[in-house]
């Protein structure tokens, strides 16, 4: 489980991040031939399409968590609300070396220390207190799938779906997934919490893009939107740049 935390700094993390922030592809890509013949990418929504789909994204899931030896990230995270005028700024070096070693440092801060202390620095707690669970991961075990159809994301091909929690579950989301078209991996993630995260909170919306580095696929930003009592809207936005990434040599089985 590290090593898919680490991968995409976690995606119960994201789930963790909606949770604590609002309480505390364009050009086509060649598919696989007997993939595309064997369904229909327009008019053809059976389970058995779904479900390969779902087989690929797990098979590279799998090959990422024994690929990733280490790598190197800034994080730059950013929180404000308007109604109080008040924002936040904090910037974090995160270094993660296989099987499961992850340390972050506080490099520099800038103003709420309200925001910094009961947002910024939950989540980096977080991280790590959920770190061997994968009750928010986007896995079959925790959603139902439903094909929306093809797109572009970016510049790359992928695949829509929507997701449905199968539990009501505060680190799970109500909302869609996007799947590379070549990889299978997780290209972007955006929805609700499935359920209310607290009784101040009246909306809370995310949307995670993930990018690709060295063949991983690795989170590029984050942003979410609140609205809380008495508080107003609440924006963060975590931004991600990698020094260095290390990947070992690992077949791709079933890809």
């Amino acid at each position: 489980m590290w090593k898919r935390v680490a991968s995409s700094v976690g995606v119960f993390s994201m789930a963790v991040s909606v949770s604590i922030i609002v309480a505390v592809i364009g050009t086509p890509v060649p598919v696989d031939s007997a993939f595309s013949q064997k369904y229909s990418v327009v008019g053809d929504k059976t389970q058995g399409f779904v479900d390969e789909l779902l087989a690929r994204m797990m098979a590279h899931r799998r090959w990422q968590d024994l690929a990733l030896r280490e790598y190197q990230a800034h994080r730059l995270f950013y929180a404000t609300n308007h109604r109080f005028n008040i924002d936040s700024t904090l910037e974090v070096d995160t270094t993660f070396r296989s099987p499961g070693s992850m340390q972050s440092t506080v490099v520099r801060q800038d103003g709420s220390a309200f925001i910094r202390e009961h947002v910024f620095l939950k989540i980096l707690a977080a991280e790590s207190d959920l770190s061997s669970k994968d009750q928010a991961d986007v896995i079959p075990e925790n959603y139902q799938f439903t094909l929306v159809g093809s797109e572009g994301c970016e510049g790359r091909r992928c695949w829509h779906l929507s997701i449905n929690p199968r539990r009501s579950d505060r680190f799970l989301l109500d909302g869609d997934v996007w799947l590379d078209a070549e990889d299978y991996a997780v290209s972007r993630i955006h929805g609700v919490p499935s359920k209310h995260v607290s009784l101040w909170i009246s909306r809370a919306e995310v949307d995670w893009h993930f990018s690709r580095i060295n063949g991983i696929w690795l989170t590029d930003k984050v942003d979410s939107d609140s609205d809380v009592r008495l508080f107003g809207s609440v924006s963060m936005q975590i931004h991600y740049a990698y020094n260095t990434v290390g990947v070992g040599a690992v077949a791709k089985n079933g890809l």
